[in-house]
């Protein structure tokens, strides 16, 4: 009986662990054809929701105050950067989605040329949460390439 505790217990902890594996955050980046460019970010509401209070200190604590949405906007814009070369690629707001359970963030931004690299920064939620990771998956045509970014480091990504 006591083997079929245990063994009960460490399956419950691995369902906990899958259902919630920490405060990652996931970017998606799209290259369309003539260089249009899409970067979708995606987060858990109930991780993004108390960041808030240091992501926007003077708001309200929700994803429902208009200051607090503005303040995320232009925090994201900042802490998630893509360059070519050492030029940066400026990325302007789109839309928002706030649902239940997730939130989506897009901003869009238009690439020169075809480059053959990109340089991405991701350092989003960093400042809140120490263990953050922030994964980024970059597409272009029928070329996928994902980055696992959990420091202020930055990755080339080479098509």
């Amino acid at each position: 009986m006591l083997r079929f505790a245990a063994a009960f217990a460490v399956m419950a902890a691995a369902a906990s662990a899958q259902a919630h594996r920490g405060h990652d955050a996931m970017s998606v980046v799209t290259i369309e054809p003539g260089g249009h460019l899409v970067v979708s970010h995606r987060f858990e509401a109930h991780d993004l929701e108390p960041a808030l209070a240091a992501i926007a200190p003077a708001a309200q604590t929700s994803l429902d105050d208009p200051d607090a949405i503005e303040a995320l906007k232009g925090y994201l814009q900042a802490r998630f950067t893509i360059r070519v070369g050492a030029t940066p690629v400026p990325l302007a707001f789109r839309s928002i989605d706030v649902g239940v359970q997730q939130v989506r963030v897009d901003y869009e931004g238009t690439l020169r040329g075809t480059p053959k690299t990109l340089s991405l920064q991701s350092t989003i939620l960093r400042d809140v949460y120490a263990k953050q990771v922030n994964q980024v998956v970059v597409r272009r045509g029928q070329t996928v390439r994902t980055l696992r970014l959990a420091g202020s480091e930055a990755q080339i990504v080479s098509f």
